[in-house]
């Protein structure tokens, strides 16, 4: 098994994090197969180099995803664990851009909870979207539908339920 550890400075939300990181790495490092291996928070073990704790970033070619190294630790015998957490929009980034879905409306990055969104048709008493009719078709959403759609949830508090 293998791995390429990157520095990057990219949003932990953005798809192509690789564009914003440098390789620490230039050959990807060896590392011994575990019985074991937890697919979304793996723990990676390796020979000690202080360049590899100033590693933020990784990909496994062998588990093919890229992971957030998300603690480091030097452990006995100068042996370095790296602790990760998948990072599911850049392992599975392709998937992502070839999925087609209406998106309806975007999330705030500020406090999206608070704001009341007057373009969609909502009954203040329940919070349930009633119909939908998109201005550029004809189609109406429907719960029986045989495809996919998006729905932005508005309204609410965190943690208060109505």
């Amino acid at each position: 098994m293998t791995i390429t550890l990157y520095s990057t400075s990219a949003d932990k939300r953005a798809i192509n994090k690789l564009s914003k990181a440098t390789v620490l790495t230039q050959t990807p490092i060896t590392i011994e197969n575990t019985d074991r291996i937890d697919l979304l928070y793996p723990v990676f073990e390796l020979a000690m180099n202080t360049t590899y704790m100033t590693a933020n970033y990784l990909y496994c070619d062998t588990l093919d995803r890229y992971y957030f190294i998300t603690d480091t630790r030097v452990n006995t015998a100068q042996r370095l664990e790296l602790v990760c957490a998948v990072d599911v929009r850049q392992s599975f980034a392709d998937a992502i851009r070839e999925t087609e879905c209406t998106v309806i409306r975007a999330e705030s990055l500020s406090t999206p909870t608070r704001i009341q969104d007057t373009k969609l048709p909502i009954d203040p008493a329940s919070k349930i979207v009633t119909s939908m009719v998109l201005p550029e078709t004809t189609q109406s959403f429907s719960t029986n539908a045989t495809y996919s759609y998006l729905l932005t949830v508005v309204g609410g508090e965190p943690n208060i339920t109505p």
